[in-house]
């Protein structure tokens, strides 16, 4: 079954790509970006709203990695829909941050 992924082509929202395949540096941003889809695709999130958070945290440092922004959108939409709050995602973070250094989350 293919799901069509509602990623902007172009525009301030367009992911990093390379030939055409979106580009993740660590397996963390590929699972960010799962998480947004799966979210948008049971309806928990709309992807519009998710969309415009994401071009905010772009526009507030167009220096910051792309898919930080991505976390950083993802972490408001989490919190704007009631699904975690702002503590609780702030403690899940700190708890995969001083997990074993062999461990796959940056």
């Amino acid at each position: 079954m293919n799901v069509a992924i509602p990623v902007d082509v172009t525009g301030p929202a367009a992911p990093p790509r390379s030939n055409g395949e979106l580009v993740f540096d660590a397996p963390w941003q590929q699972r960010a970006f799962g998480v947004v889809f799966a979210l948008t695709e049971s309806g928990a999130i709309e992807w519009s709203r998710f969309r415009d958070g994401l071009i905010t945290r772009i526009a507030q440092s167009a220096d910051r990695p792309y898919w930080r922004s991505w976390a950083m959108a993802l972490e408001d939409a989490l919190a704007a829909a009631d699904l975690l709050s702002v503590g609780t995602i702030d403690e899940r973070q700190s708890a995969l941050v001083s997990d074993h250094p062999d461990h796959d989350h940056g």
